[in-house]
């Protein structure tokens, strides 16, 4: 019976040895779990600080876009009050240049309405004299 009992020990010796050592294979090891899901968070970690990074690049190139934008913005407002101002200005000569054409033209024209009065009446008052000599030259002949 002792060598049963012998046989007995050794055999849960081996079991329990046989249990507690770490198994030779990395899959059934107990750390392999933790290995793997640390790795994962590693690389995911290391994927989301470049992401980050693209980010944060994506962000500065948007607001340097942003600035250089509304500085054209600003300028193109500039030039269109500017414009808008010399449009004014303009207009406001044209306006006076017309009124005085205008008044040149209604000067000129009155000038030569008196002028050309004066000349009809001149030239009336010379053939009334031409026929008055005629008709003294033809009374005088016969």
């Amino acid at each position: 019976m002792k060598k049963e009992v012998k046989f007995v020990v050794y055999v849960l010796n081996l079991a329990v040895t046989a249990l507690t050592a770490e198994p030779a294979c990395p899959v059934c090891s107990r750390y392999h779990y933790e290995e793997t899901l640390l790795e994962r968070v590693l690389r995911n970690e290391l994927a989301l600080e470049q992401t980050l990074k693209d980010i944060k690049e994506t962000n500065t190139k948007v607001v340097d876009s942003l600035k250089e934008l509304q500085n054209e913005n600003n300028k193109v407002n500039t030039a269109i009050e500017l414009m808008e101002r010399k449009q004014i200005s303009m207009e406001a000569t044209l306006g006076d240049t017309i009124k005085t054409a205008l008044a040149n033209v209604s000067e000129s024209l009155s000038h030569i309405l008196t002028e050309s009065g004066r000349s009809i009446k001149d030239m009336e008052d010379r053939v009334e004299r031409f026929k008055g000599k005629i008709e003294r030259h033809i009374l005088r002949n016969f």
